[in-house]
């Protein structure tokens, strides 16, 4: 190989697949960089990310952090695995919504949460295998749960509103990570409402502890 490869080169370089390449570089000698693919495809493509969603028919979203959270997601201890948090979703599907705000919050979790209904998370790559991650939804878990930080706001929003929201996202990226142990949760402080029901759902990432 050209030991010129080993150091970058400015300017656009033009090549046929299966050639070594010297690193492009930038006019103030920055490395260029261009994205292949879609920012998660990778992980998606290998496998590494699941999604948990609540069943369709929805949940009602809570009033105040307690142990039977709407939306739980467990990893178990001793799973060898972090769970990288990616992205959080609020749908609406009935009711009258109570004002408020849809909290993240952390509880210590040693063993799985108990009664309640446990999902089926799905593997991102669809048709591949399940994961480590565990959710559930109105099951109890071990304590009350510790507010990490606030994830969406609801306002008195009903079917008939004239103006409908759309599914909102919250983009975490990473900023939460699971531990083995742990329990992630989504859940409402808010008001009542008039039998509110919406639907939560909560993307991840498993990598080696």
């Amino acid at each position: 190989m050209d030991n010129t490869n080993a150091f970058g080169r400015v300017g656009e370089i033009v090549a046929p697949d299966g050639v070594y390449n010297p690193i492009r570089l930038g006019k103030s000698g920055e490395v260029a960089v261009t994205q292949a693919h879609s920012p998660n495809a990778e992980i998606v493509v290998r496998g590494h990310a699941y999604i948990a969603s609540q069943d369709v028919a929805g949940v009602a979203p809570g009033t105040a952090l307690g142990t039977t959270p709407p939306l739980a997601l467990w990893n178990p201890t001793g799973s060898g695995k972090n769970l990288i948090v990616m992205k959080a979703y609020l749908g609406y599907v009935s009711g009258t919504l109570g004002a408020g705000t849809v909290c993240l919050a952390q509880v210590t979790q040693p063993a799985a949460p108990t009664t309640g209904t446990e999902l089926v998370p799905v593997n991102a790559l669809l048709g591949g295998p399940r994961g480590i991650g565990r959710a559930f939804t109105g099951s109890t878990v071990a304590g009350t749960p510790t507010i990490v930080r606030g994830s969406f706001v609801l306002g008195a929003f009903l079917a008939s509103t004239a103006v409908v929201p759309g599914l909102l996202k919250d983009d975490i990226d990473g900023e939460i990570v699971v531990a083995p142990g742990n329990c992630l949760v989504m859940q409402a402080v808010a008001a009542a409402g008039t039998t509110p029901l919406t639907l939560m759902s909560i993307t991840w990432e498993e990598v080696n502890a």
